[in-house]
């Protein structure tokens, strides 16, 4: 009775779709673990995740157009299997070697090279274009080997039950559902429990899975084989999960570290590796939204030598406790210097390090911070791992914290603050681009009281600061052109027809704010004069004075303006 019932047309058609669902699970997590592993890495999301799914997708119609090339079914989708396996499991460790390669090529071109800006110019796209296809046939191939699956599913639900039942209908159907099975699991498992890596090493044991379960169920000869291969890709998975911490500390050392190394040591570049592997291991964190990278490094500060810590969040620079009194001091205090009056209630979005709140904190008129931050474990470090450097900022009476995203908070108060402080990541994504939106600064501006003021840190560029000499040449790339003042002009428009009449930017330190206000001629212009110096240090007050001499240039224009509906604000960074 039981073997009756095995061999029954119900039983297979449900091995068929059961199999069908897991190999669609498969996939779509290769497409999303290829396309966010490659964003990440590079910096540039809206680019790596359109064109990485693109050659994914193609990657899949091309397998199935040439999937009536593979004769025997069986054999085909076992030799399939055996293929994304290894593919699989090897996914984001090729990604981490060809990108570790890029970036020291890259880097020994940059710091070592004797060459003018142009050469390295041109070198530089030569090796972004290597880059590109090497990590994109690989997508390919993973991509084909995937089209494959399904017309040969087709066939061998055809071969066991027919025409009937519209059976080829139904594997079309539930490869979809098997789809979205997997973009639900690996948002909200594989990624943020199993990171990378040991995703990629998950999805392909599931191949392998199936695989052996079709050698078992089916397979008459070559069977020994096909064993052996099975045997071969369970033992990389397996050296490449338990290499899982080492290969990663690898990449992170040679993606941080490297190019220090470089610019400091032209002439010696002896034991590379193992001068890297030298340096403390990254603390890396994952949350619900980004990676969490800190790492120390030896820096020399006022002619002394000093242990700065570096935060990264998915490998963006964030800050340097051995320079990032600068940048928080020209973000709180420059602007309320500006304002010649300090606000009462103010509000603060994003900064969940605690560290321009711990600036805001030095003055005691201030009666309440409202500190609204997206991201809890950002929160944990804060008032654990940077305790020490934001003065335990958050634990103050003064400062109520909420775990929430800025958009949706100002859409639904009531609150009305005389001061907004918004400290958001660069938009490289359109995620954060509606951060940088007509609507969402509608809302900043109705939570403003009439004499308040906003201040935020902006990708904004001034004529004098774009040569960059600090690395000994001028990069062609940084000198002011036209597509600065176009971005300058996006930026200051979509302020302007979210209501704010004055927009005042300026520099220090490397970085570019802008100061805001509802009214027009709402600053004056000859604040230093009457500034309170007495809560900044004398690197901030040099800058300061440089803040006269800054020409910003832009124009306002509705054509410009950055939309949720319409975003035009992304910043594209490199490889």
């Amino acid at each position: 009775m039981h073997s009756q019932f095995y061999n029954s047309k119900g039983f297979k058609k449900a091995e068929v779709l059961v199999v069908t669902s897991l190999l669609a699970f498969c996939s779509i997590i290769y497409e999303l673990l290829l396309s966010n592993t490659l964003s990440i890495v590079t910096g540039n999301y809206i680019w790596w995740q359109s064109l990485t799914i693109g050659v994914y997708i193609g990657g899949l119609g091309l397998g199935a157009y040439f999937s009536d090339k593979l004769k025997n079914s069986y054999e085909s989708i076992v030799r399939t299997e055996i293929g994304l396996s290894f593919l699989g499991a090897l996914s984001v460790v090729f990604i981490y070697i060809v990108h570790g390669g890029y970036k020291y090529i890259d880097s020994l071109f940059f710091y070592t090279g004797e060459f003018h800006s142009a050469i390295y110019l041109q070198n530089l796209f030569i090796l972004k274009l290597i880059f590109f296809i090497i990590v994109q046939l690989f997508t390919l191939a993973i991509g084909l080997l995937s089209g494959f699956e399904i017309p040969l599913m087709v066939r061998i639900a055809e071969e066991h039950l027919g025409d009937s039942d519209n059976v080829d209908y139904q594997v079309f159907g539930i490869n979809y559902i098997g789809t979205l099975l997997g973009t639900t699991c690996f948002a909200y498992f594989l990624l943020p429990k199993l990171d990378v890596i040991m995703t990629s090493i998950f999805v392909a044991g599931l191949n392998l899975i199936i695989c052996l379960y079709f050698i078992f169920r089916y397979l008459k000869i070559n069977k020994s084989i096909y064993l052996f291969l099975t045997m071969i890709v369970l033992c990389v998975g397996v050296v490449v999960g338990v290499s899982e911490k080492k290969v990663t500390q690898t990449y992170l050392k040679i993606f941080y570290y490297m190019p220090r190394i470089l610019s400091e040591e032209k002439q010696n570049l002896e034991n590379l590796y193992q001068k890297i592997s030298q340096f403390p291991d990254v603390e890396r964190s994952k949350s619900l939204y980004q990676y969490l990278d800190i790492f120390k490094y030896p820096q020399i500060v006022g002619g002394e030598i000093k242990e700065s810590l570096i935060l990264a969040l998915d490998t963006n620079f964030q800050f340097n406790t051995a320079t990032e009194h600068l940048y928080h001091q020209a973000f709180a205090h420059v602007s309320i210097a500006m304002n010649k009056s300090v606000p009462k209630k103010v509000l603060l979005l994003g900064g969940g390090d605690g560290l321009l709140l711990r600036e805001l904190l030095k003055y005691e008129t201030i009666e309440s911070i409202d500190f609204i931050e997206l991201d809890g474990k950002m929160l944990d470090l804060a008032r654990g791992r940077f305790a020490a450097q934001n003065k335990n900022s958050l634990s103050s009476p003064k400062v109520h914290v909420q775990v929430n995203d800025g958009f949706y908070y100002l859409r639904n108060t009531k609150i009305k603050y005389d001061a907004i402080f918004i400290d958001f990541p660069y938009p490289n994504s359109y995620d954060l681009a509606r951060l940088y939106s007509v609507e969402f600064y509608t809302y900043v501006e109705k939570a403003l009281n009439p004499n308040g003021f906003v201040v935020l840190d902006v990708p904004f560029h001034d004529r004098e600061s774009n040569p960059d000499h600090s690395r000994g040449r001028i990069a062609v790339t940084t000198i002011f052109n036209e597509r600065h003042i176009k971005s300058n002009s996006i930026i200051a428009s979509t302020f302007y027809y979210a209501g704010f009449k004055t927009i005042f930017p300026y520099r220090i330190a490397d970085e570019s704010f802008i100061f805001l206000k509802n009214e027009a001629g709402g600053i004056d212009y000859n604040f230093m004069d009457s500034a309170d110096l007495s809560r900044l240090d004398k690197e901030t007050i040099i800058e300061m004075n440089n803040i006269k001499n800054q020409e910003f240039p832009y124009e306002i224009s509705e054509s410009d303006v950055n939309s949720i509906f319409k975003p035009a604000v992304i910043k594209r960074n490199e490889f």
